[in-house]
């Protein structure tokens, strides 16, 4: 993807239908049978959001989209927090805050993660620890300078006064 505001908005978006789908799913609840929980008449749109929406997601980490720039995932966070105002707005219950607070979380955690996974965070600690490392050096060489001096002065004045 050359343009990477597409595929933030379609990762805002992404995050948002999966967080309907979840929020449908706790709302419709499970259908017991024989075989055990299974998905209630009216709630096949639902399903297919919560195995639909993960999958290009998935894809798009895969192919590198977030390795060049990571506030790209900040699309992340902006399809968490819509999704969980409608699984709020679907209902209150235990499991409805649960699956807000879930969205949230990877909402807040996969830019956060990103951040500092990507090849330009990495090479920008790798580059802030060399210049630290430059700068202790010449610290300790400007040090080293400035006791030579005072021994060059101390042997100086100690000739001085023999003579």
């Amino acid at each position: 993807m050359r343009s990477g505001w597409v595929g933030a908005v379609l990762t805002a978006g992404l995050v948002l239908w999966f967080g309907w789908g979840l929020a449908g799913l706790v709302s419709l609840g499970c259908e017991w049978d024989a075989r055990g929980c299974a998905v209630p008449d009216g709630g096949g749109k639902y399903f297919a959001a919560i195995m639909a929406a993960p999958w290009p997601l998935g894809f798009m980490a895969k192919a590198g989209f977030y390795r060049r720039d990571w506030r790209l995932t900040l699309s992340f966070p902006a399809g968490a927090v819509p999704g969980a105002a409608v699984t709020l707005g679907m209902g209150t219950s235990a499991g409805h805050w649960a699956a807000a607070f879930l969205l949230l979380l990877f909402g807040t955690l996969v830019p956060w993660l990103t951040r500092y996974t990507t090849d330009e965070a990495r090479a920008a600690r790798r580059h802030e620890r060399e210049r630290r490392a430059r700068e202790e050096r010449r610290e300790r060489a400007r040090v080293r300078r400035r006791e030579r001096r005072r021994e060059r002065r101390r042997s100086s004045a100690a000739q001085r006064d023999v003579t």
